[in-house]
């Protein structure tokens, strides 16, 4: 179900959304990038730094302050969330949202995990829950305001973990962590009618137990501090690929893994940047969905 705190079908749904951020339906029913702090930034929050660092609290769910390679300090900063905790009812199975109005409160935290500065989100840069879950998000703060207010950008990895790699998903709603080993990515998985692609295993028997409001949370490498992917569905048991997301193999073989959590990639996002700082889907390479025309 999608791990939010607000999303799925009524209470049950609300009940178990709370678990992850679309761990069913993202668990949003129930109702979290590394790039250089930029060019005149001296650190980013490296793999050292406050675990809490960069992270944004919304309504229901996580996420996390990122900014682009290229983005100036003078640049509106960007927050990065999933596609299920940006709208009730969920977007559709193929929907896609862009440039959209918004004015949702996000609250940004500091290392500690105290809240540094609390903003708005003034416009959905992108909001998909197809092939991926992710949500792009634009501030009214500008980097320079985050900056004097202790915030700490991430920075986002050019490409997602490997098999074994170490993580850990720092969670602002709750202002926890949880931490485990990635045992691969799934080629496709299925919730409901949402289809995701190279979804990231997070073995919630092995320290990745997520509950709802993790939602959006960043998944971030413990080697390099970068962010590798975003959490967005749990296990909860009950219904196959409905309930609780199953995965599908390259030679069409379902299965439902008992305890499994799931993180949405994020290093496509890079390669849908104008000049490295200026995010546009007509970007040549760009494997985003786009809406339909």
């Amino acid at each position: 179900m999608p791990v939010t705190t607000r999303h799925r079908a009524p209470r049950r749904a609300a009940r178990r959304a709370a678990v992850v951020a679309v761990a069913s339906v993202v668990v949003a029913v129930l109702g979290a990038l590394l790039a250089p702090v930029g060019a005149s930034a001296s650190a980013s929050a490296g793999p050292d730094a406050g675990r809490f660092a960069g992270t944004a609290r919304l309504p229901g769910c996580s996420g996390a302050v990122v900014r682009w390679p290229a983005a100036l300090d003078t640049d509106r900063a960007v927050v990065l969330t999933n596609g299920h905790c940006v709208r009730r009812p969920f977007l559709g199975a193929r929907e896609v949202l862009v440039d959209d109005r918004r004015w949702t409160r996000v609250e940004l935290l500091d290392g500690l995990g105290e809240v540094a500065l609390t903003g708005r989100a003034v416009r959905l840069e992108y909001a998909t829950m197809y092939r991926t879950d992710v949500a792009v998000l634009r501030l009214r703060k500008t980097y320079a305001d985050l900056a004097g207010a202790g915030v700490v950008p991430l920075a986002l990895a050019t490409e997602g973990p490997s098999r074994g790699d170490r993580i850990r998903i720092p969670s602002a709603y709750w202002t926890e962590q949880r931490a485990c080993a990635t045992t691969g990515t799934a080629h496709r998985l299925h919730e409901r009618t949402w289809d995701w692609w190279d979804s990231i295993r997070l073995p919630g028997r092995d320290g990745c137990a997520i509950r709802g409001g993790y939602s959006g949370s960043p998944i971030v490498s413990r080697e390099t501090g970068l962010v590798v992917g975003v959490v967005n569905t749990g296990y909860v048991g009950g219904r196959r690929c409905i309930d609780s997301a199953c995965e599908e193999n390259r030679r069409g073989r379902v299965v439902m893994r008992r305890g499994m959590n799931y993180g949405q990639q994020t290093s496509w996002l890079l390669g849908c940047l104008d000049a490295g700082r200026t995010f546009d889907l007509d970007v040549p390479g760009c494997r985003l969905a786009q809406p339909r025309r």
